[in-house]
């Protein structure tokens, strides 16, 4: 009797250990196809970026500003020479964000609660993501942060306009002074847009650079495709927010932040080179 148990208990672990090295066997396979659709993905993105994204001739734009209001920092206007490349027609939202927390497990941002954003902002622009939160984002889109030069050229294309839609401040074209004292969705401003057609570009959020900032940078910035200072404490933020008056949401206000730093008040968009 005992020997009959003996045998039926040997049965089942060697059945046992055959279903292990099977289950083994399939999440390997698994694990696998994964990765062998998240290579898919990879080879997908720089042509769906392009696709999704607006192209802005090379060329050369005055980068920079010259008016009473211009302090230092945008001082003095100088010629610079981009190639063509893309960048966002809109800042990422929660929704886009959100998609990229889900597929990667990567944090969320403070304010979001059990996973995802507050209700009813699905188009708005993330907030509290850092700069390196910034980074991770566009690694995992195969896209990369505008410079800051490249963010001013979409901003203010060829004719050196103080915003987006032109010189003339216009109340009703972007997000500022309090007005509404948050944010709204990036798809709010259709007459904000600028000359390349590229939107929110004035207040509601600022957006992160890819560049160190330097106060003094345009001083000595070289006059072909600048990509910022070597190093430096902060990053270049741009296009002020939903609090700034309007001197602040012009095409050349220049601001800065710590890149390991969130905060409530700036998010980014992506950009790519046009060769890439």
């Amino acid at each position: 009797h005992q020997e009959t148990r003996r045998r039926d208990m040997e049965t089942k672990h060697g059945k046992l250990a055959e279903d292990i090295i099977e289950i083994k066997g399939r999440s390997e396979d698994l694990d696998l196809q994964m990765e062998d659709l998240e290579q898919r993905r990879k080879d997908l993105l720089p042509d769906a970026n392009k696709r999704r994204m607006v192209l802005i001739p090379g060329g050369q734009f005055t980068m920079g500003g010259s008016q009473e209001e211009s302090p230092e920092s945008e001082r003095p206007p100088h010629p610079v020479d981009l190639p063509d490349f893309y960048i966002d027609a809109y800042p990422v939202t929660n929704q886009d964000y959100r998609e990229f927390v889900n597929c990667t497990g990567y944090k969320t941002p403070i304010h979001w609660q059990r996973g995802t954003y507050p209700t009813g902002l699905a188009r708005h622009p993330v907030v509290n993501v850092s700069w390196q939160d910034a980074k991770a984002y566009a690694n995992w889109m195969g896209a990369r942060l505008p410079t800051e030069a490249e963010w001013e050229k979409a901003a203010r294309g060829t004719d050196e306009r103080l915003y987006p839609w032109g010189s003339r401040f216009v109340d009703d074209r972007c997000n500022f002074n309090n007005v509404v004292g948050s944010t709204l969705p990036v798809d709010e401003f259709p007459l904000g847009r600028s000359p390349h057609g590229v939107w929110d570009m004035s207040g509601n959020t600022y957006e992160w650079c890819e560049d160190y900032y330097d106060e003094a940078y345009y001083k000595y910035s070289p006059s072909t495709n600048p990509k910022g200072p070597e190093g430096g404490q902060e990053r270049v933020i741009r296009g002020g927010f939903f609090s700034e008056t309007r001197t602040n949401v012009r095409t050349t206000h220049r601001s800065s932040a710590a890149e390991t730093h969130p905060r409530d008040n700036v998010g980014f968009r992506l950009g790519c080179a046009a060769d890439g």
